[in-house]
């Protein structure tokens, strides 16, 4: 549960700063096309950037859904079509039709031992209940 949250919250401020970097580019002048050799291209740049940390979002997400299909032994697509590779980085990542699968199976999995968990304490509660209602009748 914490470690979900944790993920969730390392996301959420990856993606916050995603966001304002994009307003940034937006926002930005375009590169003047007649100084491209005397000037830096502060907008191309900034491209790359955004570029880049999309890429680390998306590596941070498949790395987070490897290790929870792991846990849950789901089976990581291996097929080529599954992952994906960008030339900033060397690390791959899975394409979002893959992730898209691959968190499914995980929630399912993770439905099929919470009903596991939820039964046997119900079961449980039922039989103190039960032992407390019998000790109950044979004590008046």
């Amino acid at each position: 549960m914490f470690e979900e949250m944790k993920y969730r919250w390392a996301l959420r401020n990856y993606l916050r700063e995603l966001k304002t970097m994009e307003k940034s580019f937006e926002d930005m002048p375009e590169d003047d096309p007649e100084k491209i050799n005397d000037e830096p291209r502060y907008k191309w740049v900034m491209g790359r950037e955004l570029n880049f940390q999309a890429t680390m979002i998306d590596q941070f997400r498949s790395k987070y859904l490897v290790d929870q299909a792991y846990k849950y032994h789901v089976p990581v697509p291996t097929d080529e079509d599954s992952w994906e590779s960008n030339r900033l980085s060397s690390d791959q990542f899975l394409t979002p039709a893959a992730a898209q699968k691959l968190r499914a199976d995980i929630r399912a999995e993770q439905k099929a031992d919470w009903e596991y968990w939820a039964n046997r304490v119900t079961l449980a509660l039922a039989l103190i209940g039960s032992i407390f209602g019998v000790l109950a009748f044979f004590r008046k």
